[in-house]
């Protein structure tokens, strides 16, 4: 790529527990914001020099009106331009913004707003019965969110376990990990690390109002025992409340542009999207697509693993980083550890949460920050969405 494409803003909301602190706002109350203070902490209003805005969502049914939602958005934000909303399932906002690249490669769009919203607190439960009456009998109320599955298909849970199982890695390896992502992420929010990506928001629950900026999901006091004595769910053989997020509320948002732009505007560069690839496998392959998109984008830059500081893959199941990581690591072993000792490393989903149309950004920002933290480097971010799709961005700060 001739030109560089730089992120100059990304912040998020905490990420809240199911019926938690953001259950009773409305999302596009919460996604304005997070996007207005994305769109002011580079030290001035950048909202004027937006071209373009991409929202990323996957259950649209807990917005009052879940339709054209990045329109929405822009409405509220004063910015009336062109807006797309896409559902690439838990990549979605990764997907908006490799969309966002496409348009400024073509020469179309010098910067982007893209933004990544859930309010799993707020999914209804679906009847089709109501439409056309229910003239006698019981009518069925079913949740789109318990469990997580498409028609046809097996739930996610089931795909997870059963990946794990495909890669030799017991529930006592997944149960431990989950462990150590509360544990990491407490010692991230001890050395004050997610000041630099979360936006404190005031809500109102019930009566009560306040100030909300912890992210709620995180058990850093548990253990591994307590984990393993959880039941496994769906069907599933490894898969438990315990090694898995939970269903979680909150929002995402990054400023994308070209440096040309950034530099003309006088704003920080916090670090530059070396590329971006989408990768597709067999539906049932959600916990090692995220090592497939990884390879895809690394292997079109000509680098390689071992070219990372960094590593994020998003924690939608314990199984996804530790399936992924140790086919990054070729079967060996020791390299296998070495990149789990990297992946990661302020904790993931398990504890900070999955709201799953935000997950993307947030862990392309925290990869961000961590590099620049320890004084720059690059390193590589990959999440996976339901039926197997998957993201993978590799971050140079």
């Amino acid at each position: 790529m001739a030109e560089n494409y730089v992120i100059v803003s990304a912040k998020r909301s905490p990420f809240g527990r199911y019926l938690g602190s953001l259950s009773e706002m409305e999302p596009l109350d919460v996604a304005v914001h997070v996007a207005k203070a994305t769109l002011t902490a580079p030290g001035k209003d950048i909202t004027k020099d937006i071209d373009q805005i991409f929202v990323g969502n996957c259950i649209p049914s807990s917005f009052e009106t879940g339709s054209v939602t990045g329109r929405q958005i822009g409405l509220k934000l004063g910015r009336d331009i062109f807006t797309t909303t896409l559902d690439t399932a838990c990549c979605s906002p990764l997907t908006g913004l490799r969309m966002a690249l496409w348009g400024m490669r073509l020469g179309e769009l010098e910067s982007a707003l893209v933004i990544g919203v859930e309010a799993m607190s707020r999914v209804p439960h679906f009847s089709r019965q109501l439409r056309t009456g229910v003239r006698i009998g019981e009518v069925n109320l079913p949740d789109p969110i318990y469990p997580i599955l498409y028609p046809g298909y097996n739930s996610v849970a089931v795909d997870a376990s059963d990946g794990a199982e495909k890669y030799g890695i017991s529930k006592r390896m997944l149960d431990t990990f989950a462990m150590g992502s509360h544990l990491k992420w407490a010692d991230a929010m001890k050395a004050g690390k997610f000041k630099d990506e979360i936006v404190p928001i005031k809500v109102r629950k019930g009566r009560k109002e306040y100030l909300f900026w912890v992210d709620e999901m995180p058990r850093p006091n548990g253990s591994v025992a307590l984990i393993e004595m959880l039941p496994t769910v769906f069907g599933s053989k490894t898969t438990t409340a315990g090694n898995a997020p939970g269903l979680n509320d909150g929002v995402s948002a990054m400023v994308a542009m070209t440096e040309k732009k950034a530099k003309s505007l006088g704003l920080p560069i916090l670090g530059t999207v070396v590329d971006q690839a989408g990768e597709t496998d067999v539906p049932y392959g959600i916990s090692w697509i995220p090592a497939m998109s990884i390879k895809k984008v690394l292997d079109r830059n000509e680098m390689t693993i071992d070219d990372m500081d960094l590593i994020e893959i998003n924690e939608a199941f314990a199984a996804m980083p530790l399936v992924s990581t140790k086919i990054l690591a070729g079967g060996d072993e020791q390299k296998w550890y070495k990149l789990l000792r990297i992946t990661n490393v302020n904790g993931g989903a398990v504890a900070i949460g999955h709201p799953v149309g935000a997950s993307g950004l947030r862990i392309a920002m925290t990869l961000m920050y961590e590099l620049r933290r320890r004084g720059g480097g690059q390193g590589v971010a990959a999440i996976c969405g339901g039926l197997t799709q998957g993201e993978g961005i590799i971050i140079r700060v």
